[in-house]
C-alpha cells in the first residue's frame, strides 16, 4: 500500500469514519491527523480540492445534577464548545501549515494529498455531538437538537447556534441527523452545498429557528435544493423530515438513486488497485494525478451519478452486438466524458485487443474537445460490455487549458477522419431525468 490511514480510534469515530468512506469516499477521507508527534489535529478530515471539511467528534454522557440548565450547560461545554474550539486550532494550523499534517502520531507519514494554500481553502466546520438525545427527548419529546442561528452558546437547552469559540458556523450534527444527512446528501457535491446554503441562509439573518437539522434539511431539499428567500423571519413547522421521506416522489428518486452506486464503485475500484499498486498499468503515476482524475469523477453529484451510472450500464448491455463509443454529459460544466465500451477480447489476445481499445478511447478524447472546444477537461473511460470474460478498465484524463488553436484544429481533423461524434453519423440522444419523479 502507497499509505496507511486510520479507521478511527473510538467507536463514535469508526461510525463517523464509516459513513464519510461512504458518502465522501476514502481516497479523500482521513481520521485521526496528527499536527506535531501525539498532537492531533481533528478526529476526522475530508480533503477534496479546494474544500476542506473538518469534523470533531465528541460522545459525552449527559450529566444529571438535578438542575437541567447546569446538566446542559455541562454538556454543551464538553460536546460542543470543545469541539469547535478545536477546530478553530485545527483551521488555524491548516490555513499557516498545510504541508504539516501527518497521518500518524509520530509525524512520519505525511497526508498524500496536497492542501490548497491558505487563503484558497474552504473551510467547513462541523461537529458531531453525541450523548443527549434520551436527555432532550425526556425534557422536549424530541430526541434531535433544535438549531436556531441567533442563540448563542448555551443560551437556550437543547438549542444550538453560534458560538463564540471558532471563528465561522459551525454545523452540528446529534444521533438522529448525522446518518440521515449523510445518506440523502451522499456525495461531496452535495453535502457542500448543503452547508453553503445553510450558511447563506444564517447570514441573510431572515431564519429564525427549527425543531431539528432534518427539518432543516427537508424544507431544502423540498425547494429543489434551495433555501428560498424572503424578507420577513420565519420558523420552519415541525416534522418536515417525516411527511418529505414519506413523499412517494421522494420515495421514488431514493429508489433510481440505487444505480448511481455503480459511479463510486468504479472510482473505488480503480483507486484501491492504484493505492494498492495492483494496477496492469499506471502504478508509476503520482499520486496527485491519478487524485485529480478521480476527483473530477468523485465531484458528480448523486443525480449526475444515476444519469452517467444508467447510460454507461445500458451502454453496457448493447455492447455485447458491437462496440460503443459515446460523448457523455457532466453535471460540472467544464468537464466532457469519453465512453468506449468494447466487445471483449472474443476469445483472442486480451493484450492485443486492450491497446486497441486505449488507442481508440485516446483518439475519441481528442476527438472531443473539438465537439465542445469550451470544455476544459476530458475524462475517457474503456469498459468491456457486460458479461464478458477477461475485462478490464482504461482511464484517461486529458487537460486543455493550454492547448493551442492548432491543437483543436488538429483535434477536428481527427474527428473528421475517422467520423467521431459527427452530426447525421451519431446518434444524439436527449435526457430528461426528474431527481424525484412522478408517477
Amino acid at each position: 500500500m502507497r499509505f496507511k490511514r486510520s479507521e478511527g480510534l473510538t467507536h463514535s469515530e469508526k461510525v463517523l469514519a464509516g459513513l464519510c468512506d461512504q458518502s465522501f469516499l476514502k481516497l479523500w477521507t482521513y481520521p485521526n491527523l496528527f499536527k506535531k508527534p501525539a498532537k492531533e489535529l481533528t478526529d476526522l478530515l475530508v480533503v477534496f480540492g479546494s474544500d476542506i471539511l473538518l469534523f470533531s467528534d465528541k460522545s459525552c454522557g449527559y450529566p444529571n445534577t438535578g438542575n437541567p440548565t447546569l446538566d446542559w450547560s455541562r454538556w454543551y461545554r464538553k460536546s460542543i464548545s470543545d469541539s469547535a474550539h478545536q477546530i478553530d486550532q485545527a483551521e488555524r494550523w491548516l490555513r499557516s501549515f498545510p504541508d504539516r499534517v501527518f497521518l500518524d502520531t509520530k509525524c512520519t507519514t505525511p497526508l498524500p494529498l496536497a492542501l490548497p494554500s491558505g487563503a484558497d481553502m474552504r473551510i467547513h466546520r462541523i461537529c458531531v455531538a453525541l450523548g443527549a438525545a434520551e436527555r432532550a427527548e425526556t425534557d422536549t419529546g424530541k430526541r434531535g437538537l433544535a438549531v436556531s442561528p441567533s442563540v448563542q452558546n448555551d443560551a437556550m437547552p437543547f438549542t444550538v447556534g453560534n458560538t463564540d469559540r471558532a471563528r465561522g458556523w459551525v454545523h452540528v450534527f446529534d444521533e438522529e441527523s448525522l446518518a440521515i444527512v449523510l445518506r440523502e446528501l451522499s456525495t461531496i457535491s452535495d453535502f457542500v452545498h448543503y452547508l453553503n446554503s445553510k450558511t447563506a441562509l444564517f447570514d441573510e439573518g431572515q431564519f429564525v429557528s427549527a425543531e431539528s437539522e432534518l427539518d432543516l434539511m427537508a424544507y431544502y431539499l423540498w425547494n429543489d435544493r434551495t433555501f428560498p428567500s424572503t424578507e420577513q423571519p420565519f420558523r420552519l413547522d415541525p416534522n418536515l423530515w417525516p411527511k418529505v421521506e414519506a413523499d412517494p416522489s421522494f420515495l421514488r428518486g431514493r429508489a433510481e438513486n440505487k444505480v448511481s452506486y455503480f459511479w463510486d464503485r468504479l472510482i473505488e475500484y480503480v483507486t484501491g488497485h492504484y493505492l494498492g499498486e495492483t494496477l496492469e498499468f499506471g502504478n508509476e503515476m503520482e499520486m496527485a494525478d491519478h487524485e485529480r482524475l478521480v476527483r473530477i469523477m468523485a465531484g458528480e453529484t448523486r443525480l449526475f451519478r444515476r444519469i452517467l451510472s444508467s447510460m454507461i450500464l445500458e451502454r453496457a448491455a448493447a455492447a455485447r452486438k458491437h462496440a460503443i463509443g459515446s460523448l457523455l454529459e457532466s453535471g460540472q460544466p467544464d468537464v466532457n466524458y469519453v465512453l468506449y465500451i468494447g466487445r471483449g477480447d472474443q476469445g483472442g489476445d486480451h493484450a492485443t485487443y486492450r491497446a486497441d481499445r486505449a488507442e481508440v478511447l485516446k483518439s475519441r478524447c481528442i476527438a472531443a474537445k473539438a465537439v465542445k472546444p469550451q470544455k476544459r477537461y476530458i475524462v475517457g473511460i474503456g469498459l468491456d460490455a457486460m458479461g464478458v470474460k477477461g475485462s478490464s478498465q482504461d482511464f484517461l484524463l486529458i487537460d486543455t487549458k493550454d492547448w493551442p488553436s492548432e491543437a483543436v484544429e488538429k483535434a477536428e481533423q481527427l474527428r473528421q477522419e475517422f467520423g467521431y461524434f459527427i452530426p447525421g453519423k451519431a446518434i444524439e440522444s436527449r435526457v430528461h431525468v426528474d431527481e424525484y419523479p412522478d408517477n
